[in-house]
């Protein structure tokens, strides 16, 4: 026998049956295979690798696992996907389920909220479809009054849209309101879901967001005497009532504000008419007095068209007329300020503004103020302040710096000097209207024309330009 060849280059090089025996039972797989003994090793060391598989005879099986086909138990299921929903902004997130209250399920529903009045029930609803993820579809709400004698039909003026046998939703609020739902789920017909949650009670389940519904005020829906009505029609009528009560407001304000001009400073000429906007925020103040003489006039402006103007006979200093100025300021504020919110008085005068702070604090002593002349103008000027607050108008004062090119500063120093003009000419009062309307007419085609250029913005150190009102 040779020798055994187990280099591993030459092992390549092999047939298959190279190292097989005769006698041994691999060197029967094949009939095709020639078994040529020990003495052809020496011709095959050398001979190109030859694979020849093995052919299965007929007749024998494939050696195939046993399968039992009379196994049926039911296959493992696959694993679902995680379920995923679209934010807003456009990115798939895996969602979790949300929890549901008990009795109701996903599908159709009804979102309802009872509201118990004098002569009936008002309710607001809403129609939902309810979604595994909370991503519910809902629809527009509706709301509307039952009186006491059409109770019978309560469930069929509110579920008009509802399918049979799916949950109505109510949310409890009182013991008033369960009291209420009690009586009301006699009515209901017997295929009919009622489900009532109490928000602080049980959180679990009441947490979607098309669970909630807005307020509204049951005495509007009331008034409307409409068994169904969207809620588009009642924030209009809402809207409108308080449209109205503001300038029932508005004008109570302005009677005041009248009797206070024709009591207190019946010499002041504006051009206030119960007519205007309570558009007001930002009122400009200013008080000059003329070289030589005892003559002086204060000016507020709140636009074009709301100015008040008033020439101040025997002024000495400029402080007098500038706390003139801030008296008739706080009254535009009171006659065109919008109720409930804020309006600024923007003066050029540091010392007028520190006497008026401090006579709100202590006025008692008028805050130490010194002369006859200066201590009348702060009585006014807080009778001013008061009248501004029972307009529920938010007085603020602020320091502006004067003649840097702010509009309304520059508008108001301008009136204030014709006015000091004509009085000391002694021309009349449609005289001054006509010299008042030149310079308003002037100012704004200078607006106009040149506009807020970044020069004088920054001289103007950020302040705002003339108010036009809202």
């Amino acid at each position: 026998m040779g020798a055994r060849i187990n280099h591993p280059r030459t092992a390549v090089d092999r047939s298959l049956h190279h190292d097989v025996a005769a006698g041994h039972p691999a060197a029967l797989v094949d009939v095709g295979w020639e078994f040529r003994g020990p003495g052809a090793k020496a011709a095959e060391r050398h001979a190109p690798l030859r694979v020849v598989r093995a052919r299965r005879p007929r007749g024998i099986p494939y050696d195939r696992p046993a399968v039992d086909l009379t196994d049926r138990r039911p296959a493992t299921p696959r694993p679902a996907p995680p379920r995923t929903r679209v934010r807003p902004d456009g990115v798939r997130v895996v969602a979790a389920p949300l929890a549901m209250l008990p009795g109701v399920d996903h599908g159709p529903a009804l979102r309802m909220d009872l509201h118990p009045v004098p002569g009936g029930i008002v309710y607001v609803a809403r129609d939902l479809v309810l979604r595994e993820l909370g991503d519910d579809v809902r629809g527009h709400v509706h709301a509307g009054m039952v009186g006491t004698a059409q109770l019978h039909a309560f469930w069929s003026t509110v579920t008009v849209d509802l399918p049979p046998d799916r949950p109505v939703i109510v949310r409890l609020r009182s013991d008033r309101d369960a009291e209420l739902l009690s009586l009301l789920e006699v009515l209901a017909p017997v295929e009919m879901r009622v489900v009532s949650y109490r928000l602080h009670e049980s959180p679990v389940g009441t947490q979607r967001s098309s669970y909630l519904l807005p307020d509204v005020d049951p005495e509007i829906v009331a008034r409307t005497e409409s068994p169904r009505i969207p809620l588009e029609a009642i924030e209009a009528t809402q809207e409108e009532e308080d449209a109205l009560r503001r300038s029932s407001g508005v004008f109570l304000s302005r009677r005041r504000t009248d009797r206070f001009l024709r009591r207190t400073l019946p010499a002041v000429t504006h051009s206030l008419s119960f007519s205007d906007e309570a558009d007001v925020a930002d009122v400009y103040v200013d008080g000059s007095v003329l070289r030589g003489s005892r003559i002086g006039g204060a000016a507020a402006v709140g636009g074009p068209s709301m100015w008040a103007v008033q020439a101040v006979n025997g002024a000495t200093t400029p402080l007098e007329v500038e706390l003139e100025a801030l008296v008739l300021g706080h009254v535009v504020s009171a006659w065109a300020g919008v109720p409930g919110e804020r309006v600024t008085i923007h003066s050029d005068s540091r010392a007028a503004l520190a006497l008026l702070n401090a006579a709100r604090r202590d006025r008692l002593t008028l805050g130490g103020a010194r002369g006859e002349r200066i201590r009348r103008t702060l009585r006014r000027l807080l009778a001013a302040v008061d009248l501004a607050q029972a307009a529920d108008v938010r007085v603020e004062t602020t320091w502006v710096k004067g003649h840097v090119g702010v509009q309304g500063n520059e508008l108001a120093d301008d009136l204030a000097r014709a006015a000091a003009r004509h009085a000391g000419v002694g021309t009349s009062e449609e005289d001054l209207r006509r010299r008042l309307d030149r310079l308003i007419d002037l100012h704004e085609e200078t607006e106009a024309e040149a506009g807020q250029t970044p020069a004088r913005a920054e001289a103007a150190e950020g302040h705002r330009p003339m108010p036009r009102g809202r």
